[in-house]
């Protein structure tokens, strides 16, 4: 009986040890879950062995146990960002790539935070997306004809290093070039297996007269040119990879421009290999010129052209940031200083002369402050327009506009639609729960429209939508829609 009383007590401690702890719902814009999701994607992007590290967008979801070691469950979007993997930079300090290839991505991550180890434990889940308006939802099967492939088999793999061994042999680029990504990848049964590989290859720092082929030394960066690519291949029943031929194309812009008119300005990529020295001495000349007591630092290049002359004359516009560093502390701009981008940033515009023989460089930089956004604070009751005044922007009328809006400008704020959105003209009261999504990491510079994601579809949308149904007579008539009018 003794014996008996031990075994229950003992299953009862182990089973309850064994309980796990209750997730409870987070505010997503709360410190603590944006040290987890900083964990997760700081992880996701060491991982990353090839292409761009991926930035914050929005925490979507999050949940947290209590105590001292608490663990997260989050969901998170990602965007593409210009920091390659092989830079080593730390995601904040990247910016969103501006482009039609730039992907997109959804994370879901179990964090587990030990505050007194000051270790953390992540596993997550993520899915990325290249372009997902290109997504198709069908694809009719066609035996005999080519079907889309892993791009991770070794097959794959082997054709594109034979390919880049004889791009790098054969081409009149004075560096080698490396493999970024694989962009698809397709396959044929025949008498064997035919093979079709789109990929991109980019500009590393090894050149062909130090370097007869790729090593680990060969390291790509933001600033290489990217060439598009297309290999083709045949593989015989042995799985010999007998025939191979491969069509790369690298930007021909500045062949052209400089053919048709000699000694013209020209247009230069924005990531110009040539430009991070021109800019590091533009941005010396004017923090040592600045009346300001903190250091800024270049932000992202808007446009960029080079002129030959005595030399060569660059143009140059961008945008610099306000750092962390002042300099009362630090005797000059350095790697550890990093960008405050709650601050007003300037819009710049440099002209360097560069004479190469004299290795001299002469930057001419004015700067100058962005025009601040305007907001509209909601009208006061008995507004008229004769009442109506300009306002400065000042600190005390901006607090309270933002009292009377609710802080309408934030994302985490109120409720939203299904879009994420906030809806306007509608008071929202205080919500009890947690608010989520959260704010957006950081504001969408030159993108022509918010990030597209895939979402699953619900059983409203085999419903008929308005705009089917519209009709002119009666579209100013609202009508009750009742879920039975769908039924046959």
């Amino acid at each position: 009986m003794k014996a008996f009383t031990v075994l229950v007590l003992c299953c009862s401690f182990f089973s309850s040890r064994a309980t796990p702890l209750a997730f409870e719902f987070s505010d997503c814009d709360d410190p603590d879950v944006f040290k987890a999701v900083d964990a997760a994607l700081k992880k996701y992007n060491e991982d990353r062995a090839t292409g761009n590290q991926f930035a914050l967008y929005v925490v979507m979801e999050a949940k947290r146990t209590a105590g001292p070691d608490p663990q997260f469950y989050v969901k998170y979007r990602i965007l593409e960002s210009t920091c390659a993997t092989e830079e080593n930079k730390h995601w904040q300090h990247c910016h969103y790539k501006v482009s039609a290839e730039a992907k997109t991505g959804e994370c879901t991550a179990r964090v587990h935070m030990n505050d007194a180890d000051k270790t953390t434990n992540v596993s997550q889940d993520c899915r990325i997306f290249s372009d997902v308006s290109k997504i198709k939802l069908t694809e009719a099967p066609c035996l005999g004809c080519f079907h889309h492939i892993s791009s991770d088999g070794s097959e794959v793999s082997e054709i594109l290093k034979q390919a880049i061994q004889k791009f790098n042999k054969g081409s009149d680029e004075p560096a080698l070039f490396k493999l970024v990504e694989i962009k698809e990848a397709k396959r044929q049964v025949v008498a064997g297996w035919n093979y079709i590989i789109k990929y991109e290859i980019e500009e590393t720092n090894c050149s062909k007269d130090q370097f007869p082929d790729l090593t680990a030394e060969c390291k790509i960066t933001s600033r290489g040119r990217v060439a598009k690519c297309e290999a083709k291949a045949f593989q015989n029943l042995q799985a010999e990879i007998v025939d191979s031929v491969s069509d790369c194309k690298l930007p021909v812009q500045e062949t052209v421009v400089a053919a048709i008119c000699p000694g013209c300005p020209r247009t230069i990529p924005n990531d110009s290999p040539e430009l991070k020295e021109l800019l590091k001495v533009s941005m010396e000349k004017y923090n040592l010129e600045s009346n300001d007591d903190f250091y800024y630092k270049v932000g992202e290049i808007q446009s960029a052209t080079v002129q030959v002359v005595a030399g060569k004359k660059y143009q140059v516009k961008f945008t610099v940031w306000k750092t962390n560093c002042s300099k009362s502390e630090f005797e000059k701009l350095n790697e550890d200083c990093t960008a405050t981008y709650n601050s007003a940033s300037l819009s710049c515009k440099a002209q360097i002369h560069v004479i190469p023989w004299q290795d001299k460089i002469y930057p001419q930089v004015n700067c100058s402050e962005k025009h601040q956004a305007v907001f509209f604070a909601r009208r006061p009751p008995g507004f008229t327009p004769f009442r109506s005044a300009v306002m400065p922007s000042q600190p005390n009328a901006a607090s309270h506009a933002d009292k009377n809006e609710g802080e309408s400008q934030s994302p985490s704020t109120g409720t939203r639609k299904d879009d994420g959105q906030e809806p306007e003209g509608e008071d929202r009261p205080e919500s009890p729960h947690p608010r989520c999504p959260g704010k957006p990491w950081k504001q969408l510079v030159g993108f022509l429209a918010p990030p597209s994601f895939p979402r699953e579809f619900t059983n409203e949308d085999l419903l008929p939508s308005a705009a089917e149904n519209s009709n002119p007579a009666t579209e100013n008539i609202e009508e009750d829609f009742d879920l039975t009018d769908a039924l046959p």
